[in-house]
């Protein structure tokens, strides 16, 4: 009954959050949320017709782009040929290599100058559909995936290091959070596992929650911030059996919660953005967008900067003090276009990759959009 419970829940996160790469038969774009990540200079983001691109915001134009695409015969698509691939995580950077990763169920290392791949994992076949950000910690790519395994390769080649001995879970969509020389996980089922950096075992402690956990986890000062199925942010203290405090929310805490100075702000499906004590699990204040928050907040010195599904930016002064713990925003900014992949902030610039496919560039100072681009790549005929 439970496991018929958690695929039923998937499902539903399938057709609410548009979790797709092709359907039998082709035809369908390869969809996708992932995010943009500003790097020397350089934004990198991936795109909803399965392409990862670079683009120079000096000039506001594409450097280069690498398509991502997966055989149609023996997949989930139906036919011959090739399909694009869907990108659900976020690019991340370092100072050679860009790092990407499929719902195919392949990662990339693409030259950060060139856009030249400079390995596929697994050079053969591929791992089960990945959906979650990588993590980067020294020479070390993390991943999760949805065969339920947690995988390490080294970034300069992509070997992999390890991979966890037995799947933690039917699916991994979750991002793996690193702490010291830990990982943590949070699971659909409702666990929150703790790996070794280095080789991948389980450690001793694990906690066991009554729902399944639906957002990625959050770390800090020695608890785990996480949203679950039963609409409620958990906050559990590491080496604990019982949750500190849980917050209950109108839906559930999709996106992963951000910290600072004592407070855990949530967004919630239910339109509302909360603020929390991290210490009580008390309301500081909230305030409702009107419609579902899908990514993570970000920052910008103290401005909290959160986006609605519906395309609205709000910026809150987190300095300010809430009336009747209501927060207002300093500013609301428009870019008329869904939002459901992560923010990238860089000298009060935000960069959104909307679902339409184009590339914002918002100036918080200013309260407006500065610039916007296509992100679509047309075929040489």
């Amino acid at each position: 009954m439970k496991h018929t419970k958690i695929l039923f829940l998937i499902i539903l996160i399938l057709l609410s959050l548009g979790i797709a790469s092709c359907i039998p038969g082709g035809g369908q774009p390869a969809q996708g949320w992932a995010g943009t990540v500003f790097y020397d200079g350089k934004l990198y983001a991936g795109t909803m017709d399965g392409s990862v691109v670079a683009v120079n915001p000096e000039t506001r134009s594409i450097e280069w782009s690498y398509a991502i695409s997966t055989p149609s015969k023996g997949m989930s698509c139906g036919g011959g040929g090739s399909s694009p691939t869907a990108i659900y995580g976020t690019p991340i950077a370092s100072d050679e290599l860009v790092y990407v990763a499929a719902y195919s169920g392949k990662a990339y290392g693409l030259n950060g100058a060139t856009g030249r791949d400079r390995w596929i994992y697994p050079k053969e076949g591929y791992i089960g559909p990945i959906v979650a950000n990588l993590v980067a910690k020294g020479d070390t790519i993390f991943l999760s995936s949805s065969d339920g395994k947690v995988y390490a390769l080294d970034t300069t080649y992509g070997e992999e290091k390890w991979e966890t001995e037995q799947p933690l879970n039917e699916k991994l969509w979750t991002t793996p959070a690193i702490e010291g020389d830990t990982i943590y996980l949070s699971t659909f089922d409702g666990f929150i596992y703790a790996l070794s950096v280095e080789d991948g075992s389980l450690l001793r402690w694990s906690f066991k929650a009554d729902a399944g956990f639906v957002s990625s986890p959050a770390v800090h000062q020695n608890t785990i911030f996480v949203g679950a199925f039963d609409n409620n942010l958990y906050a559990i203290e590491i080496g604990g059996s019982e949750p500190v405090w849980k917050f209950s929310g109108d839906s559930w805490f999709w996106a992963t919660p951000v910290v600072k100075d004592g407070i855990v702000y949530a967004g919630c499906l239910d339109g509302k953005i909360y603020a929390i004590n991290t210490e009580t699990g008390d309301l500081e204040w909230d305030f409702d967008t009107a419609s579902s928050i899908v990514s993570s907040p970000v920052w910008d010195g103290d401005l909290l900067i959160v986006a609605s599904e519906t395309g609205d930016l709000y910026v809150f002064n987190t300095k300010s003090k809430p009336e009747n713990k209501a927060m207002t925003p300093v500013k609301t900014i428009s870019i008329n276009a869904v939002i459901k992949a992560s923010l990238c902030v860089q000298d009060s610039i935000v960069y959104v990759r909307a679902q339409n496919n184009y590339l914002y560039a918002v100036d918080i100072d200013a309260g407006w959009v500065s610039w916007e681009l296509s992100l679509s790549i047309k075929e040489e005929s």
